[in-house]
């Protein structure tokens, strides 16, 4: 697995639960590709405005105390990653969300992210 490839996707999920958007779109310039994609069953955004714009409205969806994490270890190889996630309160054993992605990868940053959701039980 690539270090690096498992480091963006934990900059990823900084960025999604970052609250400043100043940081949040510095690390999204950062890590994401200018035509970078992100791909979930509820949405499909391109570029780093749309994609700035998704992370803000998600934050202010949020409960407060709900985060985005990984549920497993990253697994990666060649240009490409997987990885599990879980939403919801950090005190919470048990997430009110959980689902996989899939991302590629392009110049060492991330390219296009293809998220689906496991269980919505919130």
């Amino acid at each position: 697995m690539s270090s690096t490839h498992a480091e963006l996707v934990h900059r990823l999920i900084d960025a999604i639960n970052d609250t400043d958007p100043v940081g949040r779109r510095a690390t999204i310039q950062e890590i994401f590709t200018p035509d970078c994609a992100y791909t979930d069953p509820d949405d499909a955004v391109e570029g780093h405005d749309a994609l700035d714009a998704l992370f803000a409205r998600l934050q202010s969806q949020a409960p407060p105390g709900f985060r985005f994490d990984l549920a497993a270890p990253v697994n990666a190889h060649h240009q490409q990653a997987r990885f599990a996630w879980k939403y919801g309160p950090l005190d919470r054993p048990t997430p009110v969300a959980t689902g996989s992605d899939v991302m590629t990868f392009r110049d060492g940053r991330i390219h296009r992210v293809y998220a689906f959701f496991d269980d919505r039980s919130a």
